[in-house]
């Protein structure tokens, strides 16, 4: 019975040899990656169909007969020998993996990504050609068009700057040579109702008085253009806020000039914000504005400022129950010049929420509106715990 066992187990062993044997061969000619078995010498002993197409011999040319070192490049051949030796010394040491030229049987160049590995108790070397050509090419064109882009991004910034120095320019020329001719308007037109008010009609009266409110309605446009021309060149001045402090003083400021207009101010809470405080004080400003004049014909204009916590930023906002909008013009809230309501109805120049827009962009965070007609608006507005 013993013998048995032992023939049949032996017999097991000889089964496993042979499965191995034909297991290995199977992988080594279905790995995908052109390979080969070479001697000590650097003589190739085995060949894969893949090294065959890589190459352009028939195995039969190769095996026994042709050395790797034959394919690869002359300006690459010693630093190749050296790493191969070294891999062969060192096998836990050095490292497998190389990048050199490759040359086939038609004299065609091949990028080629190169490992070696020793087989163990053996003199015998494995090498795995992998053909990244395809992939040089590719890095290539995606590093030409990276320069493309970079050289188009270095023209477009110098167009943006040169830009820039033309709309400083106009700024300059908006705050001198066109406020010089409104003031000089401005002050003809209130000498005329000071000394020949008595000897003017009351039509007379209308157009001088329109005047004076023309001049000032164009001294707060050309005001407001200067204030969104300078925020682009502004620099941050990052500080901790309390919003509804901020709020508070805002509204007292306003509240003042309305003339008897019952408001009522909801503090609902807001987190501190960290930015810029005189730009978020001009984004509040222009928003609780608005909201004083769009309650304007309320029994009491109620208005409510708060905000929440968020991941990675704070939401804010600015809650009215005014005459509100229509949600289909949303997006024409925040363009320059872009007005809901005539100037008759109400006034303003058109760029205040742009100038909220600029300033919370500039934040790195965003803004929007909700509203419904004749129930009132809410503008929204992030701020970053890390401005950007």
């Amino acid at each position: 019975m013993k013998k048995k066992k032992t023939g049949a187990k032996l017999k097991r062993k000889k089964d496993v040899k042979f499965i191995s044997e034909d297991m290995y061969r199977t992988i080594f000619e279905n790995t995908g990656t052109a390979t080969t078995i070479s001697e000590e010498d650097t003589t190739i002993s085995l060949a894969n169909t893949q090294f065959e197409k890589l190459s352009g011999y028939k195995k039969e040319e190769i095996e026994d007969s042709k050395s790797w070192t034959e394919f690869i490049v002359k300006d690459d051949l010693e630093k190749m020998l050296q790493y191969h030796k070294l891999r062969r010394l060192h096998p836990n040491a050095a490292p497998k993996n190389y990048e050199f030229k490759f040359i086939n049987r038609q004299g065609e160049l091949r990028n080629i990504y190169i490992t070696v590995d020793v087989i163990p108790g053996t003199k015998k070397s494995v090498l795995s050609f992998m053909d990244i050509t395809e992939l040089k090419i590719a890095e290539q064109e995606i590093r030409k068009l990276n320069e493309e882009l970079e050289k188009r991004v270095k023209e477009r910034t110098a167009q943006l700057e040169a830009a820039n120095k033309e709309l400083e320019a106009f700024s300059y020329s908006v705050s001198h040579d066109l406020r010089t001719p409104l003031i000089s308007i401005d002050g003809f037109s209130r000498i005329l109702l000071r000394r020949y008010a008595a000897q003017l009609d009351d039509k007379a009266l209308h157009f001088l008085n329109a005047i004076q409110g023309c001049t000032k309605e164009m001294q707060q446009l050309i005001n407001d253009l200067l204030a969104l021309s300078h925020l682009k060149r502004q620099e941050l001045k990052i500080s901790e806020i309390n919003i509804g402090e901020l709020a508070k003083s805002v509204f007292e400021e306003l509240k003042a000039i309305t003339h008897g207009q019952k408001l009522r101010l909801i503090i609902n809470n807001p987190p501190s914000a960290v930015g810029d405080m005189s730009m978020i004080r001009e984004v509040l400003l222009n928003l609780l504005s608005n909201a004083v004049k769009f309650t304007r014909k309320r029994d009491v204009g109620i208005i409510e400022v708060g905000g929440f916590e968020g991941d990675g930023e704070n939401t804010y906002y600015v809650k009215d129950n005014g005459v509100g909008f229509d949600m289909q013009y949303k997006e024409k809230l925040f363009g320059v010049f872009q007005r809901l309501h005539s100037a008759d109805e109400y006034e303003g120049t058109g760029i205040g929420l742009a100038i909220v827009q600029r300033i919370i962009n500039r934040h790195g965070g965003r803004v929007w509106a909700e509203g419904e007609v004749d129930k009132g608006a809410t503008f929204y507005f992030t701020l970053p715990h890390t401005p950007q």
